[in-house]
Parts: structure tokens; sequence; C-alpha cells
């Protein structure tokens, strides 16, 4: 047991001596010191760069992902273009019909030499899709025939252009903002009807055309 002097301080602490650390400890403790500091940074570095990897993998999976979603099917980029097609023809005045007319002898001769295929015009007037015209649009990397229609107050574009050597295909529908889109391909040819109508309407249109 320790024994105090009459000051009650410590006598070890009293007596003990103070030796001033070496030039050469102080170096030791010091490069000790600075190699533990460099090892917590670059632990920091490697955590810091694995978060950094896995948020740059992160953001390029969601990145991928949103491409593929706008990108889609070739059916759904076809869509896109259909709809943005119908919407500007509606849209810039004058641009609706190239030809005005509900002869369907006056509409198809006016595509002679103007396109590189000869494109089906049928006269549905008396089931209720009168033809108003037709204009030449740009779809799918090709010039194609549009034809419109009119069903009570609604406007029905309908592009044709040559299926290649794709099978007959019956009509398929499918809604896109608003819009009821029915495609199908018949005699080498590929069709495309789009309008705001009621989906059973375009979807009608496009059985009277298959079935002329």
């Amino acid at each position: 047991m320790s024994r105090d002097d009459p000051s009650g301080e410590p006598l070890i602490a009293r007596d003990a001596t103070y030796y001033r650390a070496s030039d050469e400890l102080r170096a030791r403790v010091r490069s000790s010191v600075a190699a533990e500091a460099r090892s917590h940074d670059r632990r920091d570095l490697w955590r810091w760069g694995g978060m950094a990897a896995g948020l740059v993998a992160v953001a390029a999976i969601s990145w991928n992902a949103a491409l593929w979603q706008v990108r889609g099917t070739g059916d759904e980029r076809l869509a896109n273009d259909v709809m943005t097609a119908h919407v500007r023809s509606l849209m810039v005045e004058g641009h609706l019909n190239d030809v005005t007319s509900s002869d369907q002898h006056t509409v198809k001769p006016w595509f002679a030499g103007k396109l590189d295929f000869a494109p089906r015009v049928v006269d549905l007037a008396p089931s209720g899709y009168t033809l108003t015209g037709g204009r030449l649009d740009y779809l799918d990397g090709r010039a194609v025939a549009a034809l419109t229609y009119r069903h009570r107050l609604h406007v029905v574009n309908v592009f044709e252009w040559p299926a290649g050597s794709a099978p007959d295909a019956a009509p398929k529908t499918l809604a896109l903002k608003g819009y009821a889109i029915v495609h199908w391909a018949r005699g080498g040819l590929a069709y495309w009807a789009i309008s705001d109508a009621a989906a059973t309407d375009v979807a009608a249109l496009a059985e009277l055309l298959w079935n002329a």
C-alpha cells in the first residue's frame, strides 16, 4: 500500500522521476499514428468507393431499364409514331388531307407516282365510315399512305405501307393515351388505324377493311 506525505500527496507521484520521451520514441509514435490514420483513410476510401460504385451500378441499371421502357417492343414504338402522326394531322392546318374527296376513284389515283406501292382505298360510307381523302406521311422509316375517314364526329387515320414478307395477321387492338389503335396485315400491306373514337368503332372499321 502506498504511503502519503503529510500534505496528502501520494509519495509515488511526488518522488516519481519525469523522463522526457526521446526524439526516436516520439517519431515512432507519430509514425504509428500516421499509419493508423492512413489505414482508416484507406478503409473509408474503399467504403465510399464501394458505395459510389454501387450507386453507379444502380444508376446504370435504372437508366437501362428506363430506356427499355421507353423503347419498348417494335409495336409499341410504332404505335407511338402512329399516334404522333395522327395528332400532327389534326393540329397542323391543312395537313389532314393532300387530296380531299369521298370518291375512292379520285383518292387512289392521286397516290400514283408518289409511292412505290399502290394503297388500297375502300369506300365504307354505307357502313358509317365516310372516306374524306388521303395524304402522304412518314412512318417506320418510309413514306406511307394515310387515308382519312370520318365516323360521326371522329377522324380516323388509316396508314398503309408494304408489309414485306410478313404473313397476314388479324386486327389487334391496343390503347395509347386515350387513342384506340388497331393494326393488322393483309395482302402484303401493313395497316394501322387510329382515332379518339371508341375502340369498338375503330375495331369495326378494321374488320370492314380486313374483309373488303
